[in-house]
């Protein structure tokens, strides 16, 4: 689950965050930038983009180079919106927005942020194109569709962590209403099959009520002789 550190400026007593948690992160509220727990979204939420929010932004560049910057304001002055892009930010949002939009918008970020190659599990042989929409084993290929591919990522960043037909449906796909709990199942046959195609050692298993996650396929067994078979 994406974990979003929510920065409030003028007490929104936590709404955002609850209302995150609702769309499948996991979100915690601060008055300013914790000096540890490092989180993959920041979002700062403010009456208008000023000097506190430049503060919080600077402090983030240093402290967690690597995660998301976002700005929600009261105003839409566009002064202000360039000013937090120069000063690091990643996006800008102005109240009021839709919560279900800027959650697809998180969703959106995060998966160009993590867009180049990366391997799905920790000693496994297959590595996911993000850019290129591929699987690829040694110098084998096979080509994925986004929603492959976006499924395959969002189990990679779990980290061998289950992960359930809900997850995969809000933060991989952004909860469209043509998608069901039924079509993840479908999708993870076709990712099992075309890792299986490559000869990967690693697939998806499938934890039944549970969800699923990576995992490296078992070592076949040797192959016994005819001598040892007689015995």
């Amino acid at each position: 689950m994406t974990s979003v550190v929510v920065i409030e400026i003028g007490g929104l007593r936590g709404y955002l965050a609850t209302a995150l948690d609702a769309e499948g992160f996991a979100a915690r509220t601060f008055e300013t930038l914790p000096e540890t727990g490092a989180a993959e979204i920041v979002l700062i939420a403010a009456p208008a983009a000023d000097a506190r929010v430049f503060a919080e932004l600077a402090a983030l560049r240093v402290r967690a180079p690597d995660a998301i910057a976002v700005v929600a304001t009261d105003a839409d002055v566009l002064a202000e919106r360039l000013a937090c892009y120069e000063a690091g930010a990643d996006a800008c949002f102005h109240r009021p927005f839709h919560l279900s939009e800027l959650a697809a918008k998180l969703r959106a970020l995060l998966r160009r942020r993590g867009g180049g190659a990366m391997a799905l599990i920790t000693g496994g042989d297959a590595v996911l194109d993000h850019r290129g929409l591929e699987l690829k084993v040694g110098d084998r290929r096979q080509d994925l569709t986004r929603r492959e591919t976006e499924l395959l990522a969002l189990l990679a960043r779990a980290n061998g962590a289950l992960v359930d037909r809900e997850s995969v449906l809000r933060e991989a796909w952004g909860a469209p209403s043509s998608m069901t709990h039924n079509s993840v199942d479908v999708y993870v046959g076709y990712v099992r099959r075309k890792l299986a195609k490559l000869g990967s050692d690693v697939t998806v298993r499938t934890v039944r009520g549970a969800g699923f996650h990576l995992v490296r396929r078992p070592a076949p067994a040797p192959a016994r002789s005819a001598a040892a078979i007689r015995k």
